[in-house]
This record gives C-alpha cells, sequence and structure tokens, in this order.
C-alpha cells in the first residue's frame, strides 16, 4: 500500500461518523446518478457491484431502486463496513477496486464520487466492460477540475480531476452511451473555518500534505480566502463540478 493510500483510508476512516452531514454535494450527485441509471434500466438488476461505496448514500438507492438479490458494496477503507454490518442484500468488500478482484459476473456496475481518484480510468472502463453482459449497465459519476477549485488555488494543492471529455471519453469508448451530464455547483460557507471543516469531515482532505495548521497559516488563509473568495449571498464560496456517465455494454 503507497503512502496516499494510507493517508486516504486514514482520513475517510476519521470521517465515517461525520460524512453524510456535511456531503451535500456527494449527495446530490448519489441522487442525479440514481435518476439516470432509473431512465435507462427499466427492469430488476439481480447482481449490482459499487465501487466506493463510502458510507451508503448511493447503496440506499440501488437497494430502493433495483431491489438486487445481492449488493456488493467496495471501498477503500475498511471501515465503512460499519455502514453496513445490518444491511440485508449487501456483502462489504474492502480494498482497492483497480486491483482487487471482483467476485463473478454483474448485471449493473456503479459508483458515486469515487473514480475521480483513480488515474486511469480508461483501463477501468475495460475492467468494467469484462465484468458485464452485454446490455449490463454502468453509471457512473465523478468530480471535474472545478471542484475544491479555491482552496487549490489559495494552497497550491489538490486532487488532478479529469476533465469533462476525459471523463467521458474513457467509458465511451468502451460502453455505448446513454446518459453524459456536467453540473456546477457553488457552497456557501460562514468562513474559511467552516470550509476546512466540511474538508475534514467529508475525508476529502486526504489530498492534503499532511503539514500542521499554525494559527499563523490559518489565519493568512482565512483572510485570503474571504478576499479572493466571497459569496455573493455572504460568507466565502466552495465550488464542486459533478459529472455523471451511464452507458451500456456493447
Amino acid at each position: 500500500m503507497s503512502a496516499r493510500e494510507a493517508l486516504l483510508i486514514a482520513r475517510f476512516a476519521r470521517a465515517v461518523a461525520t460524512y453524510e452531514r456535511q456531503a451535500a454535494p456527494q449527495r446530490l450527485a448519489a441522487e442525479r446518478l440514481a435518476t439516470l441509471m432509473g431512465e435507462q434500466c427499466h427492469t430488476l438488476a439481480p447482481r449490482i457491484l459499487e465501487i466506493g461505496c463510502g458510507t451508503g448514500l448511493l447503496t440506499r438507492l440501488l437497494l430502493a431502486r433495483f431491489a438486487p438479490t445481492e449488493l456488493v458494496a467496495n471501498d477503500l477503507c475498511p471501515d465503512m463496513a460499519v455502514c453496513f454490518a445490518n444491511v440485508p442484500r449487501v456483502r462489504f468488500l474492502p480494498g482497492d477496486a483497480r486491483t482487487l478482484a471482483w467476485p463473478g459476473r454483474f448485471d449493473v456496475i456503479a459508483s458515486a464520487s469515487a473514480v475521480q481518484w483513480f488515474g486511469d480510468l480508461r483501463a477501468f472502463a475495460e475492467r468494467c466492460a469484462e465484468t458485464l453482459p452485454r446490455g449490463g449497465l454502468l453509471a457512473i459519476s465523478a468530480f471535474g477540475p472545478e471542484t475544491l477549485r479555491e482552496t487549490r488555488v489559495l494552497s497550491g494543492r489538490g486532487l488532478d480531476y479529469p476533465s469533462f471529455d476525459a471523463f467521458v471519453g474513457a467509458f465511451a469508448s468502451v460502453f455505448e452511451t446513454r446518459a453524459a451530464e456536467r453540473d456546477r455547483l457553488t457552497l456557501a460557507f460562514p468562513d474559511a473555518t467552516a470550509v476546512l471543516r466540511h474538508l475534514r469531515e467529508t475525508g476529502v482532505t486526504a489530498t492534503g500534505g499532511g503539514e500542521r495548521w499554525t494559527r499563523a497559516r490559518h489565519e493568512t488563509f482565512s483572510a485570503a480566502y474571504a478576499r479572493t473568495f466571497p459569496h455573493a449571498e455572504g460568507g466565502v464560496a466552495l465550488t464542486y463540478e459533478p459529472f455523471w456517465y451511464v452507458g451500456v455494454r456493447r
């Protein structure tokens, strides 16, 4: 396991209890993805594989809409298992989805707000195609390069998010596209301290370098944030750019 993966696991493990309180953009992404899936998949799906299930925002929607006989919920962070301990028909599978052995074939593969962490989306798309039957459904949401642009500008650090064309192109090269959408969300927070709390409580600060936040550094960051990225309705702004893709295996 790389140091970056270990840091990801540690940060997401600490955020298990707070994630859903702060994860409004991720919840919207999951809800829209489930809606797009419902528009394209009009039958029940016996076996579903969910990649990057987190605390189960998308999982619960998949169970309700598609009534699978089995849903394999994968996440890099093993601590997420607690969210599925008493959920019928859900089997939690910890590990890195890029290298982990997937248990058999599936009718649907879905993932919300996870694959932006993957480096090679084309390789992931090809692996999904190998696991799905002809006509099997792939449904993916991710975040694009405008996501957290404010903190990236001020800190000089952030995830290397895929562009919309690269995101869609990676899957469209393997699947028949049924839906491809993008949006932009601007959240308002009272101040930079609230932004940092939001990031910490969703675990996404795993992209940071791990430096200690001294009082002086925090004050400098907060002043620059308020000056550079005010929100029109007061406070400060934080941007998210969700992408969605739904396709079927040729």
